[in-house]
């Protein structure tokens, strides 16, 4: 039993105790019918008032612990329990399937949708794409996906195609034989037989070169595939997961992807949203993040000022959810108060000179190029002039063709 208990009357006299708290607390601490001064064995400092709340996480012979208050009508229990050996214990534990989208935070109504689309998606044995800007959390959607299945009991493993050579990719993902390379002594099971049953995610699909395009398109179709070095053909049943950042259309266009592994893996197919098209969300996000910083610190979340929300629903977010995680993490890294306000925040300045549709315009008409121009435009300036009349005034165009522009291009709140 890792659970240390203590009881405590309600004259506070110290009344029970288990072997774990006899051995994690020094003789003189736990003397039984005396006063029990809880707060200076939990070394608890003036900062933690634990009778206002149930848990909190305190430091006992320098490990972090989650001290648990029960109150019942003639005693209170205290319960202590070492946070590493309860997140191995979680770590045992599969996450139920049906839960296995409450990880993400969805006040907006185009998250609610996604979601309702994976869930259906999930439940399917046919590729699943997934696409989205950097930072959206592609694969965070793709293990949900994978939970949230049939197989979500089985493995689910993780390849990022990005920049590695074919022969890499080749190995990683349908393994070798004895003597296939140099050095290469023993055989190896790849991805696909590791995950026998249950899901494979390709990340950064866009840089698979042609020549593992083929050999994926040809074990999407029937399941069968060799070994590097290997005659004998294998089998197994694994669900295909691919992530992108870019639309793979469009590099069909450009000749620089399979048009048949294209349409073989758009069967299914989800968009992530960036954050700037849900920022109804923001404030959630803002939340998960505070607490699941202070968690791993071992402290009390601070109080997160309103105008902290404001200013992050006013910002563009081009490196999106992961943008706004790692802000808020190098804030609270060096918070000294119990409250984050906006000066503790440091949000990038945006560069005006880098604009992002200069690389981006290949194979589109003038009009798109316009449009994509002055979406680019509005994004940067809406960070300085947080409203449709602000905007207009400082363009010098009405207020309602800006705010117009701002509803069709999905700008602002």
């Amino acid at each position: 039993m890792q659970a240390a208990i203590i009881e405590m009357d309600n004259d506070q006299l110290l009344v029970a105790y288990n072997h774990v708290a006899r051995a994690l607390f020094a003789q003189n601490d736990l003397v039984l019918n005396q006063p029990f001064n809880y707060k200076k064995v939990f070394n608890l400092d003036n900062t933690i008032n634990i009778d206002g709340q149930d848990d909190t996480i305190i430091v006992l012979n320098s490990q972090h612990v989650l001290l648990q208050k029960v109150m019942e009508s003639s005693k209170t229990i205290f319960i202590l329990q070492p946070i590493e050996y309860l997140k191995k214990r979680l770590s045992k534990i599969k996450v139920v399937g049906s839960q296995a989208f409450d990880i993400f935070a969805s006040q907006s109504l185009v998250m609610q949708k996604l979601i309702a689309q994976a869930k259906a998606f999930s439940m399917q044995r046919e590729p699943l794409l997934i696409s989205g800007e950097t930072g959206t959390g592609k694969d965070l959607l793709a293990n949900a996906c994978h939970q949230y299945s049939s197989r979500g009991d089985q493995a689910f493993l993780a390849l990022n195609c990005a920049a590695m050579p074919d022969e890499v990719v080749e190995s990683e993902l349908y393994g070798h034989a004895a003597g296939a390379y140099p050095g290469a002594i023993e055989g190896k099971k790849g991805f696909f037989e590791q995950a026998n049953g249950g899901s494979v995610l390709l990340d950064g699909i866009d840089e698979m070169s042609f020549q593992m395009q083929t050999k994926l398109l040809r074990f999407i179709n029937d399941g069968y595939f060799r070994r590097v070095g290997d005659d004998d053909e294998v089998y197994v049943d694994v669900r295909i997961i691919c992530a992108t950042k870019v639309d793979l259309a469009d590099l069909v266009e450009q000749g620089k992807f399979r048009k048949d592994l294209y349409y073989r893996l758009n069967v299914l197919s989800l968009n992530l949203p960036s954050l700037q098209q849900r920022k109804d969300d923001i404030q959630s996000l803002t939340h998960i993040f505070v607490n699941e910083y202070a968690n791993k610190q071992g402290i009390i979340p601070p109080t997160i000022d309103d105008n902290v929300i404001d200013n992050f629903t006013r910002y563009s977010w081009p490196g999106n959810v992961r943008q706004l995680k790692n802000i808020l993490y190098s804030a609270l890294a060096q918070l000294t108060s119990p409250r984050l306000t906006v000066k503790d925040i440091v949000l990038p300045t945006p560069i005006t000179s880098q604009l992002s549709w200069v690389n981006n315009i290949e194979n589109k008409t003038l009009d798109e190029i316009t449009k994509q121009f002055e979406k680019e435009i509005l994004l940067k300036l809406y960070d300085q002039y947080p409203s449709s009349r602000k905007l207009a005034k400082r363009l010098g165009v009405s207020h309602t063709a800006i705010a117009n522009k701002l509803r069709d291009y999905g700008i602002g709140r």
